[in-house]
């Protein structure tokens, strides 16, 4: 449900928004605002988490959700859709980081490679998938039913939690920094939001990132995201352990992520308008189009997770980000062409590459900390992996604008945005072979 809410709207929001009454920015919106509220509040969802104990937190979260897609599945106007979409953001805050802990802490040093492939190669293929569940429910059933899908969904996570009964540790340290939490959760919103909003062109065909209102934001945001990194290492109770950077295996794979997930979320969403706008594919054969991404995020995942066990993560990390760079830069290529065979492949490569990068990172990130701060850690890892992700979106927004001002082509502007992103997946090979040699029971070499 997290990770297929973070695409699937990729296809169908032209149709959302040609019933809402929406412009191409709201529509964009429809993304943007879901992504906005994971970036800010997924610490908060994971020191929360902690405070009630992780099964509460991920029930309480699955509950939400159904509750916030019911009301996605049933708005009738625009205020609506943004309000569900934030609601649903909340909720899936409170479930990710809960439920990464829920399964490493149901496993041994030896397993949790294997378990952990698993439990994130579902995702990550629903996250490609996502755009093609959108195209083919868009086509044949309706848009709402891109929201509605997520209820029996919902009802069968809380019948196998009731069922499985994991554990529900709380931290012993039961304080919570309020004034952290404001902090962060206006922060970020703030600069997503100028950075995303003024790459919009504005009168004169100027972009909206140089008028006052939008540079206000973003140095707001930027200001008050500083003053919260301030408080974080000053505070002796912190909302979220900045110190944990301090560990360099913690910080490499934390990073390694961040990287990829901004490459990665700009792409599903620039490659879904490609595929409509440019290559004139209806909604069904645009989903379709991102399928070969799909393929060796399914069938690789899982033997990445028993190659961590046996050989840690660095090696993997190499291998994927090289591999990644690669897919993202014929991806790119073939998007300047208006060549879907040399997009494909590249597609290929880059599944390929996100399957041995994003399981053992987070493995190894949660298997390097005790069961009383795994949920912090969980949520600090989702925190850097979903404002990766928008500023990611935002980013390619603004690389696509900048190049439409200059007179590029859409074409042009899409090819553009997804090379730069491959420049920024690039940055995450120089962080792999950086990143310190650690053996699967966790000591470092």
């Amino acid at each position: 449900m997290i990770f297929v809410d973070i695409t699937v709207t990729a296809v169908a929001g032209p149709d959302i928004g040609s019933a809402l009454g929406l412009g191409a920015s709201g529509v964009s919106w429809i993304a943007s605002s879901y992504l906005m509220t994971l970036a800010a509040l997924m610490a908060i969802g994971g020191r929360i988490g902690d405070l009630v104990g992780k099964r509460h937190a991920f029930a309480a979260g699955v509950a939400l959700f159904a509750a916030a897609s019911l009301a996605c599945g049933l708005a009738q106007d625009a205020v609506t859709m943004y309000a569900g979409r934030v609601l649903q953001g909340i909720a899936a805050c409170l479930m990710q980081p809960a439920s990464a802990s829920l399964v490493i802490e149901s496993f041994g040093p030896g397993e949790r490679g294997k378990a952990m492939g698993i439990y994130i190669g579902i995702p990550m293929s629903f996250f490609a998938l996502g755009p093609v569940i959108g195209g083919l429910l868009t086509e044949h059933a309706g848009w709402r039913w891109v929201f509605f899908v997520n209820l029996p969904i919902a009802v069968a996570a809380l019948a196998l939690l009731a069922a499985g009964r994991p554990l529900n540790r709380r931290s012993e340290d039961r304080s919570f920094d309020a004034l952290s939490a404001l902090l962060v959760a206006t922060g970020i919103p703030l600069a997503i939001y100028a950075l995303q909003g003024g790459a919009e062109a504005g009168a004169g065909g100027r972009l909206r990132l140089a008028e006052p209102a939008f540079l206000a934001m973003l140095v707001a945001g930027c200001l008050l995201v500083g003053a919260f990194v301030r408080r974080q290492l000053r505070a002796a109770r912190p909302l979220v352990h900045l110190g944990l950077f301090a560990d360099p295996r913690l910080r490499a794979n934390v990073l390694l992520i961040a990287i990829m997930q901004f490459a990665m979320a700009s792409l599903i969403v620039q490659g879904s308008i490609y595929a409509k706008e440019v290559l004139r594919y209806d909604s069904q054969k645009a989903g379709m189009a991102l399928m070969p991404m799909l393929v060796p995020v399914i069938f690789l995942a899982r033997s990445a997770g028993k190659m961590y066990d046996r050989r840690g993560v660095r090696p993997l990390a190499i291998a994927g980000t090289t591999v990644a760079t690669v897919g993202f830069a014929l991806w790119g290529a073939g998007s300047l062409l208006e060549r879907y065979a040399v997009i494909a492949c590249g597609m290929l490569l880059l599944g390929a590459g996100v399957a041995f990068i994003m399981p053992p990172a987070n493995t190894d990130t949660l298997a390097s900390v005790g069961d009383e701060r795994r949920g912090q850690v969980s949520g600090l890892v989702q925190t850097a992996r979903q404002l990766g992700g928008a500023c990611g979106v935002a980013f390619a927004a603004a690389v696509s604008g900048v190049t439409t001002a200059f007179g590029g082509t859409l074409a042009q502007s899409i090819g553009a945005a997804i090379l730069a992103g491959g420049c920024i997946a690039f940055l995450g090979t120089v962080v792999a072979f950086r990143m310190p040699s650690t053996r699967p029971n966790g000591a470092v070499r």
